[in-house]
Order: structure tokens, then C-alpha cells, then sequence
């Protein structure tokens, strides 16, 4: 990795933006769930050093447990390619599953080759001598929802997967975008984002001070994102104002860490 690049896994995002992260630039370490067969490839994308954290994961065929047990934390899974059986249930391309801490489960297994992102609430294991009554995880698959429009910015559309564990989890898409002169937008709760295909460019106001809420003393920069980008932006935080855009056909897998309100504001003048 290269020394100038910000390794996720030392910053703690509850206190500072991670912007085009390249995941291709991070070291993979080797992660392990107790519990489960097998050890996973991963890349840490960001963490809050209290314990929650994503990550980009290789998981072999086969890896998991064919027996019932549950989860020490909460786990996330979005699926980018292969495929994961989650308590009987296929998880597939571009599909979402949750299972909620201490919820029992008949078994996780990789079916083949899978990379995804895993996101967990705290330090994992997966106890198989836990019991109780079996429960059904959240899914959302990625063909379930109908896409719809962004009124506010043409061009953009959203499919929501379903209501996570922390806050919306959606997939965002892009048919050659461009925000000349609309409005910027920002959310009351963090929010992250990984893009799948193609490339966005997108614009955002960082305060002058990175962790300094005070938006009076901001500068504006433009950010490449192609596949494999990954960003944790904290709350508050204006975007995909004026100079935004899309390659013809784009898409990327949205994390809110909240409720998803958003805020639209006119773009005004740019500062540097």
C-alpha cells in the first residue's frame, strides 16, 4: 500500500470523513469468525474504534456453518458477486441480509466464491450452542424494487433493498448524470457508499477543519469514484452538488447510519 494512502482500519469514522477510498490501495488481512469453517480475505473499509466496522470480504466456497447457532453482534452482508445461503434463504448479486445479535439461525454457508461487504456492529462469533427458536434473517434482494426517480437531480435513481439494522440500505444508479447547476444535499445521519459499476464524480463541501462542524469556512472538491470506491461521509456533510456526474450507466450500494432525511440546498456560488 502505498505510504500516502489513509489506512482505514487506524481512523475512526465517527470523527472524520474517509473520500474515495480505493480498496485496491488497502492491506488484505485475514479475518476469522470463530464458529464459522474457514478463513475470509478482507479489507477493512472503515471502523469505529468502539468496534463496529466494514469491510470488503473474499469468501471461499464453503466457508460458514451448516449448523444452527446465532451471531455475537449484528451482521450486514452485501452480496457483489457469488452467493451466500443465509439461513436456507440465496443471497445473490446486489442482494442484502441482516441478522440481528443473539437471533438463532440454521446455518450460513458460501455456495461459491463470494466477495462482499460484511458490516458488524462489534467484534463477532458465531456460538452454535445457542438456543431457541430459529429466526429469519432480513433480506432484500436486488430485484425486488422497482427503480424510481430523484426529482431533484434527473438522471439519478434509487432502488431500496430494505430498512437495515442501523438505517436504509439502497442501491443508487446513474444514466450519464450531470449536475451543472442543481442543488447540493446532505443527510442528518452518516452515510456510505460503494460504488459497483461504472463512475461517478462527485463534488462535496469539507470544512476547512475536518471534524469542525461550523459549514461558515468550507472548501469544494471532486472526487473519481469507479468501481471499488468506497466513502464513509459523516453527517452534515454537503454532496453531489454542481460538478457531479456519471459514466453513461453507473451504480453503488448506499449505508445510511440513520434515519435517510435529506436536505436539498440551492448550489450558490463555488468556493475554493
Amino acid at each position: 500500500m502505498n505510504g500516502s494512502i489513509v489506512d482505514p482500519a487506524l481512523v475512526d469514522r465517527r470523527s472524520r470523513s474517509l473520500r474515495a477510498i480505493q480498496e485496491g490501495d488497502l492491506p488484505s488481512r485475514t479475518m476469522t469468525i470463530a464458529g464459522c469453517e474457514g478463513r475470509v480475505e478482507a479489507r477493512i473499509l472503515s471502523k469505529d474504534l468502539s468496534g463496529p466496522a466494514t469491510r470488503l470480504a473474499l469468501i471461499p466456497e464453503g466457508w460458514g456453518s451448516g449448523v444452527a447457532g446465532a451471531f455475537t453482534a449484528d451482521l450486514e452482508l452485501f452480496v457483489i458477486r457469488g452467493e451466500l445461503v443465509v439461513a436456507g434463504q440465496r443471497i445473490g448479486q446486489y442482494d442484502y441480509a441482516a441478522i440481528t445479535a443473539g437471533d438463532v439461525i440454521s446455518g450460513l454457508r458460501a455456495r461459491s466464491d463470494t466477495l462482499a461487504l460484511v458490516m458488524t456492529s462489534a467484534p463477532i462469533r458465531y456460538d452454535t450452542s445457542a438456543g431457541g427458536m430459529l429466526s429469519r434473517p432480513l433480506v432484500g434482494l436486488g430485484t425486488a424494487a422497482p427503480w424510481s426517480g430523484v426529482p431533484e437531480l434527473p438522471g439519478r435513481y434509487v432502488r431500496l433493498l430494505a430498512d437495515g439494522l442501523l438505517g436504509p440500505v439502497w442501491l443508487a444508479g446513474a444514466r450519464d448524470w450531470a449536475n451543472e447547476d442543481g442543488p447540493w444535499h446532505l443527510h442528518e445521519a452518516a452515510e456510505e457508499v460503494f460504488v459497483l459499476e461504472g463512475e461517478f464524480t462527485v463534488a462535496e463541501r469539507i470544512p476547512a477543519a475536518e471534524g469542525d462542524g461550523e459549514e461558515a469556512d468550507f472548501r469544494e472538491e471532486v472526487f473519481l469514484c469507479g468501481p471499488g470506491t468506497y466513502t464513509f461521509r459523516m453527517a452534515g456533510r454537503p454532496h453531489a452538488g454542481p460538478g457531479s456526474a456519471s459514466s453513461d450507466l453507473a451504480i453503488a450500494f448506499h449505508r445510511m447510519h440513520g434515519p435517510r432525511s435529506v436536505e436539498w440546498s440551492e448550489a450558490g456560488p463555488r468556493r475554493e
